[in-house]
């Protein structure tokens, strides 16, 4: 499970540092970040990444189940986002506001690609070896 979150929290920060390069470059063409920018992906990295625990389960879900608690995940990390936008004291207009709501979902979505591709290549091999050993058993 900590290998899960790690995974994760690498994508985040990625997407996170590449989304605010592309959209910096192109909305504030002229602006420059100081050093402590660089800790802004890590950091929100971290908060998104805690938000994970709303998906974990002990039983396994059902489709809408997961549906509906990825959902109250997506909620969340846009609460995040705006709620520390809104207490460091960045007022966004509503075009830049849909920017950033684009930019959230293109990540979280991306996210769990990365990370259902990771978890298939990995049943995959598992798989594999179950068949070696089975084939082993059977001779």
């Amino acid at each position: 499970m900590l290998s899960r979150y790690l995974i994760a929290f690498c994508v985040i920060t990625t997407g996170l540092c590449l989304a605010e390069g592309i959209l910096g470059s192109w909305l504030l063409p002229d602006g420059r970040l100081p050093y402590s920018a660089y800790l802004v992906p890590p950091g929100f990295g971290l908060l998104t990444v805690l938000t994970g625990i709303v998906v974990e389960s002990r039983r396994v879900l059902s489709v809408w189940e997961m549906a509906l608690r990825l959902v109250l995940q997506w909620l969340l990390i846009m609460g995040i986002v705006f709620g520390v936008n809104l207490f460091a004291g960045y007022r966004l207009t509503p075009m830049l506001a849909g920017i950033v709501a684009v930019e959230v979902t293109v990540i979280f979505l991306f996210v769990y690609l990365v990370m259902w591709l990771n978890e298939r290549r990995i049943a995959n091999a598992f798989n594999r070896q179950l068949a070696v050993l089975q084939a082993r058993k059977g001779n």
